[in-house]
């Protein structure tokens, strides 16, 4: 607005303009409206990112698919990497999206109604219980954080929304390996161990078997010294893993591991489940997640039965 009172294009303005937001409809003949051309350009950059391997693209690739030259893709690069939209790694030098772009799309995917609907259980959970507790989706980089809620007394950490949580010492990690299919979860394992986080074989299996016989996950100061999780999962309507709900306490707090505490938390986790449209397990009070697995774990679990039934 100037300083005659009107706005920019000549319309007349009041110092409380109460008029409604305009909305954005398609031309009346399909085409589209007119906008600023460079910001659409950017997001076929983006484009080219969200569809790229999850250790990012190089130049050329962004440059391919975004139908751009070189110099101007690298423009656009440039430009988001100062914004933290993007991010460019020193070594490879491939880009990938960065932790604004997380943000942004958790914040999105936050308006989902299955995802409001685990929120709020998570957040009459959490005010029982007196603690804090996080939501958590599968995201490009594995597990990633986007409800926070803090229901009691603060906790020191670093953990906020977009956090992504590794899959070997977290809870919720823990919960996405023993309830999905290895073909979602391989390549973001492959990219811990490659950056040097890595667990033997041997225990990581016990702990998937022990998760999946148990139904929930637990880890006590290995993601943040000091602080314990429990982690639960929550199922939409076709029976596959939605989210996981995640309540934190510090370590110190010896009864969080409780019989009491942990069916408290599970239950939760149900109630959420058929709140969504989970249609339940077959028997009542059956808490064996198993049967919701999917892709080669099914098959292990099918193997192991066998087995059993064998010896």
């Amino acid at each position: 607005m100037n300083s005659t009172g009107r706005k920019a294009g000549g319309a007349t303005a009041t110092a409380n303009d109460d008029s409604p937001e305009p909305v954005d409809q398609p031309a009346p003949d399909g085409t589209r409206r007119k906008s600023i051309k460079s910001v659409e350009i950017g997001s076929r950059v983006l484009e080219a990112l969200v569809n790229s391997d999850t250790d990012g693209a190089f130049l050329r690739d962004v440059a391919e698919k975004s139908n751009l030259s070189r110099s101007q893709a690298h423009r656009y690069l440039l430009a988001f990497v100062n914004t933290g939209v993007v991010e460019q790694d020193p070594d490879s030098g491939r880009y990938a999206l960065g932790a604004f772009s997380v943000r942004i799309g958790m914040a999105a995917l936050a308006r989902v109604e299955p995802v409001q609907v685990a929120g709020r259980h998570l957040s009459i959970l959490l005010k029982e219980l007196k603690t804090t507790g996080l939501l958590s989706v599968w995201g490009n980089y594995g597990p990633t954080v986007i409800r926070w809620k803090d229901g009691g007394i603060p906790l020191a950490t670093t953990l906020r929304v977009g956090s992504v949580l590794p899959l070997q010492t977290s809870s919720t990690g823990n919960l996405f390996m023993a309830l999905c299919s290895r073909e979602q979860t391989q390549a973001v394992l492959d990219n811990e161990r490659k950056a040097g986080l890595v667990l033997p074989d041997e225990e990581l299996d016990q702990m998937i078997a022990e998760t999946r016989k148990c139904g929930y996950a637990k880890t006590s100061g290995r993601v943040v010294p000091g602080l314990s999780a429990i982690s639960v999962p929550v199922f939409d309507p076709d029976q596959r893993l939605l989210a996981t709900m995640s309540v934190l306490t510090r370590s110190q707090n010896e009864s969080f591991f409780s019989t009491q505490v942990i069916d408290r938390i599970k239950r939760q986790a149900l109630e959420a489940s058929q709140a969504i449209g989970w249609p339940g397990f077959n028997r009542p009070g059956d808490v064996d997640v198993s049967k919701f697995l999917c892709g080669d774990h099914q098959k292990m679990d099918q193997q192991a039965t066998d087995g059993d039934q064998s010896e």
